[in-house]
């Protein structure tokens, strides 16, 4: 089985069908005679770097120990995107309007998201390795801090032309997903940093003219990924209301981070 190796600055995961024989520990005593009929093998828990024995392995964790970490949660990070597709283009459709707008052209969606061991114990247990704290929808031409240096890099002429040739095609565009991994809610600024590479959803089912929006997709989403919110309690509670205005949304974004941080102070 190939080895997966993940660059977490990047958010860049490689297949490696031939991955370097050589033990992760700078100081391995076989290094100069080579591994040649030795079994390396992987750490268990990032499954990223390779060790020839227990002893390296022990010798290399206090230096491995914060990359461990980094490449567990670009490893988590693609098996949540794969298992929450569905839900994630639900969100792209209620928070874009993609069935009754052109917004999916001109928005991005940004989720600020932590460790779910930094939820409140009293939340209960979190089924998923993140916990979301909010998420908003913004202009892909935002120049505030720096969040236009990912949206440009993620919205290139290509992929909004992909998204335009779907519209085009009969279909809704391409979503553009960006996930922030909040390290520390109390510095100042807020120590948040991109997590991996962003996230595209194609949306190619024609749009309904008829939809309705649901109010608060930011709770529903929230409430499902946090544990909160069954299935069943989304068919119930999902209403078919007026969209928000753009006040609204402003005045539901502030109201929402407020509460994430809350949760998370009090944990």
């Amino acid at each position: 089985m190939p080895l997966s190796r993940v660059d977490p600055m990047l958010g860049v995961c490689f297949a490696e069908d031939s991955p370097e024989r050589d033990c992760a520990y700078p100081a391995c005593p076989r290094k100069p005679s080579g591994y040649t009929g030795r079994k390396l093998k992987v750490c268990a828990k990032c499954k990223q770097v390779r060790y020839c024995s227990k002893e390296c392995q022990k010798q290399h964790w206090p230096e491995h120990k914060d990359n461990c970490r980094e490449y567990q949660v670009v490893v988590n990070y693609y098996g949540w995107m794969t298992e929450y597709d569905w839900l994630l283009r639900w969100v792209a459709a209620e928070a874009l309007r993609t069935h009754t707008t052109d917004d999916i052209l001109y928005n991005i969606i940004e989720i600020y998201l932590a460790y779910s061991d930094r939820a409140p114990a009293r939340l209960g247990p979190i089924p998923s390795p993140f916990y979301i704290v909010l998420s908003k929808v913004t202009p892909l031409n935002s120049s505030s801090d720096s969040s236009s240096i990912v949206f440009s890099n993620i919205a290139t002429p290509n992929a909004l032309q992909k998204s335009r040739e779907i519209r085009a095609g009969g279909g809704q565009g391409r979503a553009f997903f960006v996930f922030k991994f909040i390290e520390d809610f109390f510095s100042k600024p807020m120590n948040v940093n991109t997590l991996c590479r962003p996230w595209t959803i194609d949306l190619t089912n024609p749009p309904n003219p008829g939809y309705k929006y649901s109010l608060g997709w930011q709770g529903l989403f929230a409430g499902i990924v946090n544990g909160k919110i069954s299935l069943d309690d989304l068919g119930r509670n999902v209403e078919k209301r007026p969209a928000l205005t753009d006040a609204d949304m402003e005045e539901d974004f502030m109201d929402d981070l407020v509460d994430g941080l809350n949760d998370i102070s009090m944990s």
